[in-house]
């Protein structure tokens, strides 16, 4: 393979014999589908891609995981939506999972300019078109992403949230007390269980303990990158781009309701379509990714045709 220097560098992972890894991998049923996986670290921030390919005359599709999570998590989905056709790379944002940085340390800017490299290394193994997949606050990304680089055709979002549409008042005095006060304490690390509850999400997985239990796994956040998330503004509340888009959603999403999605589409001046599930909720990724893979792929062979 014809790899640039300036991109590459071997992954680093954990010890073999890390028993947590050992039994979060087979809880999750993920050794078969990390046989296929093409893992290597990009760029001067040492950012972690796993990469599946399928043919070089597939298109390429990046993942962008759910906060506080990383890529090695959704390897069952990343491998089944592969082998549907496309090139897939999954990308752990910096401070997240195997890539290097502070633990959960990123502003939107660094991850667009990080994610703009990953798609300069591989999109040469592709046929050209390009796609993004963005799941929870990964979804704010990847339209972030799309309206930035023109070579961007297609943005699925697994849910997608917005600051300007904020879900509730407790949340919009929330994102304005969390700028303020990374105004001055920006190191500050704000603990995630204290406005998600991990255990009900979880809750009937069976590797939801050993992923409440992964070292890998970003459960407090400095406020830095608290502020820059929910301070972003997105460009598709105003404008239309070039690329197509859709929300891919479980009806019963206990994180973000479909009415909060409803009113979303109704801010948008870009047009995104509403893939509704039923009986699924946020965790679809884990919970049913047979279902989610074979949505997603019948949506991106739709946009990328």
């Amino acid at each position: 393979m014809n790899r640039p220097a300036e991109y590459f560098a071997p992954p680093q992972f954990d010890p073999l014999d890390d028993p947590i890894r050992a039994e979060l991998r087979a809880k999750l049923g993920l050794a078969p589908f990390l046989k296929q996986r093409e893992a290597f670290r990009i760029g001067p921030d040492g950012i972690h891609c796993e990469y599946y390919h399928h043919a070089d005359s597939a298109p390429l599709i990046l993942f962008l995981p759910g906060i506080g999570t990383y890529c090695e998590l959704y390897a069952e989905l990343l491998a089944s939506l592969s082998a549907k056709g496309f090139n897939v790379v999954g990308v752990d944002p910096r401070g997240h999972g195997y890539s290097d940085g502070r633990r959960g340390e990123y502003t939107v800017e660094q991850s667009i300019c990080d994610l703009e490299r990953v798609v300069t290394a591989l999109q040469p193994r592709s046929n050209g078109r390009v796609g993004v997949y963005g799941y929870s606050i990964g979804a704010m990304l990847a339209v972030a992403l799309a309206e930035r680089d023109e070579r961007i055709s297609a943005v699925l979002c697994g849910t997608l949230l917005l600051t300007e549409v904020p879900p509730d008042i407790l949340h919009q005095f929330g994102w304005f007390w969390t700028w303020g006060t990374a105004q001055v304490f920006p190191s500050l690390r704000l603990p995630l269980r204290s406005f998600i509850d991990y255990d009900a999400l979880l809750a009937g997985n069976p590797a939801g303990e050993a992923i409440n239990d992964d070292h890998r796994v970003v459960f407090d956040y400095p406020l830095r990158t608290l502020s820059s998330l929910f301070t972003h503004r997105a460009g598709v509340t105003k404008q239309r781009y070039d690329f197509r888009a859709a929300i891919i959603q479980g009806e019963h999403d206990e994180v973000l309701p479909l009415d909060y999605t409803q009113r979303v589409l109704a801010a948008l001046e870009h047009p995104f379509e509403l893939l509704a599930v039923p009986g699924e909720g946020h965790m679809i990724p884990w919970d049913n990714p047979r279902r989610l893979t074979a949505l997603t792929a019948d949506w991106f062979q739709r946009a990328l045709d």
